[in-house]
């Protein structure tokens, strides 16, 4: 029954009716053409697409007989093309994909792992573990990067400078700053110059040693008691400040390639302060980390499972 159907849909498309009395009766008639009826009236109109066999193979030999430096790449023509509109949908799709793969650079980074990117404009940018960053190769058409995690951005002077991530954009002319976007959360740190954000709708302005943070909205609270040059993280150093514990617990997910799974009678508003370094075990960073809110853990495989004391 199958095959049938797929007989009867191929002669339609593909003008292989003996008649137009043939095709109007299988219109009529055929069950296969009322299931299938909005789908295949689509290419009720078209044709095949004629042209000439002689003139065609005339202008390949006379291109093949001119002297060239390149080696031409003579791509065969067959008698029988499909309808034009089939054709047009693929030739689409396999052009955006070569599009893509041909215009964009793209970095990732796995567990544990930083890496330093140079832009074409001398811009630099530090890539933190777990994360990704896409830009065009037309650089100097459009200063504009696609972020998935947490980088740093040392950007050089000219045209607009733009970040973009799945929760927020941030904007600059030149200057350092800072984007950690995570699942949960989106921050922006400045360092130096000025910072435009846009979150939700609504635009922040960050200046030097302002940071923003989806979770404190409050313009007061995010302003940083002590000047800072750079992120810690391009040290090598985590360092926590009265941090929530699951802030805390996704940074190590990211170091060491591991799945927390925090008991649900361990206070959620239980913070963090301390530090830990990318060169100390794993054992030793989460032996410091229960002893400092008197947990204890269980490590099974990549799973850390945390409970009370």
């Amino acid at each position: 029954m199958k095959n049938n159907k797929s007989k009867d849909i191929k002669n339609f498309l593909n003008f292989e009716f003996s008649s137009e009395e043939e095709k109007e009766t299988f219109k009529k008639s055929s069950k296969t053409y009322s299931e299938y009826k909005e789908i295949i009236e689509l290419f009720d109109n078209v044709k095949p697409l004629d042209y000439n066999e002689e003139v065609i193979l005339e202008q390949l030999d006379h291109a093949r007989l001119k002297p060239s430096t390149k080696k031409q790449q003579v791509i065969p023509l067959y008698k029988k093309w499909m309808p034009i509109s089939i054709s047009a949908t693929v030739l689409l799709f396999v052009s955006v994909a070569l599009f893509n793969i041909k215009s964009n650079l793209e970095h990732h980074t796995l567990a544990g792992e930083s890496v330093q990117i140079s832009l074409p404009d001398a811009s630099k940018v530090w890539l933190n573990a777990k994360s990704n960053i896409a830009y065009n190769k037309a650089w100097e058409k459009s200063r504009a990067i696609n972020l998935k995690g947490e980088a740093y951005f040392e950007v050089a002077k000219g045209e607009t400078f733009t970040v973009k991530t799945p929760q927020g954009i941030v904007t600059v002319l030149g200057t350092k700053f800072n984007v950690k976007q995570r699942d949960t959360s989106f921050e922006v740190y400045c360092y130096e110059g000025t910072v435009a954000v846009m979150y939700k709708g609504k635009e922040t302005i960050l200046k030097a040693n302002n940071f923003f943070n989806s979770k404190t909205l409050d313009i007061d609270m995010q302003k940083s008691i002590a000047a800072k040059t750079k992120p810690n993280w391009i040290e090598n150093v985590s360092i926590f400040e009265n941090t929530p514990i699951y802030d805390v617990v996704s940074d190590i997910s990211i170091q060491y390639d591991i799945e927390f799974d925090i008991n649900s009678n361990l206070n959620k508003d239980l913070k963090y302060t301390g530090s830990y370094h990318y060169d100390d075990t794993l054992e030793t960073v989460l032996s410091v980390f229960c002893e400092s809110l008197d947990l204890e853990y269980v490590k099974k495989g990549k799973s850390i499972y945390l409970n009370k004391k």
